[in-house]
This record gives structure tokens, sequence and C-alpha cells, in this order.
């Protein structure tokens, strides 16, 4: 049966993604690529999201310097005989490939790939407190537990949880005024990560006692029909926050959180001092 759905683009990037990169590399904000596409500004973040999360950065600027490799059609070289030979050499050979491929795809779980998240720097060191709708959470139990993210099921079991080698957590919106602020405000100041899911930055004072220190501009509002996330943390070297949604393209969008959550959080070195997760500032 074939898969349902818009079928994987074949190159790295979409046409739209690779525009959107090029727009990037003119050092646009999201605003300006939303207005010169002629695209919403949602559009644009997702735009940026997907491609960070498909070349595996963590900011806009990576992104703006990647470049990607130059193909070398090597074989045109060849003389026309060498090239009949070597194509029939090559069909035998994807012919033998395929069948060792199938071994592979049978082993496979479901129908997307699911890329190992067991060497992100926070494996171990992520907590969350999910809603009892398993079709809420941010994603399958199988995939969390690759992650590495311990999932709560009550708000005394979170807490129980969460200990001093906990580098982030995960709070749905409908635990959230369970929560004692005044704790959750204690783990930001300790530089844990704070991910907020259904809840607008705007809304991190009010629902969980959090603003994030150092950081200005206009976050905006997802509509409620959309699953989105908020994350901030506090860092040596500065504050973060971001927001982004979890439902487009969900396997990617979860990769995409853990590693924000990754770079973002601080992780203390044997001298006690607080560093990056993935780099020093």
């Amino acid at each position: 049966m074939g898969r349902m759905g818009r079928p994987r683009h074949p190159d790295i990037l979409t046409p739209r993604e690779w525009e959107v990169l090029a727009l990037l590399r003119e050092r646009l904000t999201n605003e300006d690529i939303a207005s010169r596409l002629g695209i919403t500004l949602d559009g644009a973040k997702y735009h940026v999201s997907q491609i960070l999360s498909k070349l595996g950065f963590s900011t806009r600027e990576e992104a703006a310097a990647w470049r990607p490799p130059e193909k070398q059609r090597w074989w045109m070289a060849w003389p026309v005989w060498a090239r009949i030979i070597g194509a029939a050499t090559i069909a035998a050979a994807v012919a033998g490939l395929a069948v060792l491929a199938l071994g592979v795809v049978l082993r496979t779980r479901g129908d997307e790939e699911v890329p190992s998240l067991r060497d992100n720097a926070l494996y171990g060191r992520i907590v969350y407190l999910a809603p009892a709708d398993h079709s809420q959470w941010i994603a399958p139990p199988e995939q969390l537990a690759e992650a590495g993210i311990v999932t709560t099921a009550t708000p005394d079991q979170f807490r129980q949880a969460v200990t001093s080698d906990t580098a982030a957590i995960i709070i749905d919106r409908g635990w959230a005024l369970q929560l004692d602020r005044g704790w959750v405000r204690s783990q930001y100041e300790q530089g844990v990560v704070i991910v907020g899911i259904g809840i607008n930055m705007s809304e991190m004072p009010s629902v969980l006692g959090l603003s994030p220190v150092g950081i200005s501009g206009d976050f905006g509002s997802y509509p409620e029909s959309r699953r989105f996330y908020s994350l901030i943390s506090k860092q040596p070297c500065g504050g973060g926050a971001s927001q982004d949604y979890l439902d487009l393209h969900p396997q990617s969008q979860f990769n995409l959180l853990i590693h924000r959550m990754a770079n973002d959080a601080t992780l203390p070195n044997r001298g006690g001092e607080m560093l990056k997760a993935e780099s020093q500032c």
C-alpha cells in the first residue's frame, strides 16, 4: 500500500525552502521573508524551522553559511564503451542492493524513518509532564523513549522525577496551573530549559511565572487550533526563547525541539561552572 499525503521531496530541501535559504543568506528577518515571498509570517517561520531541522543547524547564521557539496560527474570522462559497461555493472549492483535494502526496510519502525536520538546531549535528562490523552503527546511513546525523555502522568510524579541532573522539563498546558510557580521559577534560575506545550510566550509570566530575562521582541501568538510550544532558558551568556509548531511534520518538528533544548541547556562541568550543552559561550 502506498503512503498517503505529499511524497518526500527528492532534494534535501524543497524548492520553496531553497528560496527561503537564499533570503536567509541576505540576512532577512522572518517578516521580510514573508513579505518578499508573499506568504504569511507563520509560513516563513515554518520554512525556516524546516531548513534548520533538515540541515541539522540551530541558528539561521549556520544555515546561511552552509553550501551543498558539489557533485562531480567523474564518469563523464570515460569513453562511450566504458560508460555502457559501467552502466550494466551498476544496474546489476543496484539489483543486488535492492534485495539487501528490503531487509532493512522491513526492520524500520512504521512508515517513516526514525533517526537515532540517543546521542543528543540531554539524553536521560529531560522530564515531560504529559497529558492523559496519548494522542496529545508531543511524540509517540517509542520516540520519547529513544530521545531519553522521562514521561510522568501527574504533577507529583513530575516533581519527583526532576532531579539536580535534569537539564530540561516539558510541561503540558493542562497541568501548568497545578504546578507551584515558585518551584518552576527555581528550575529556570538553575539553568533548566522550560518548554510549555500549548503555552504562548506571552502567557509564560501568568501561567508558569516565567519571563524570559534579556529577551525582547514580538513573539506573536499561535492559534489554539494548532499545537505549538514556547521554550525559554537562562544561559550563562544570555537567555534563550523560541516558539514553534509541533503538528505539521511531527517527527522533524520533534527532532528540532530536542535540538533546541540541547542547544539552550546549561550543564555543570567538573569545576561547577555552568556551560552550554553543545558549545561553550
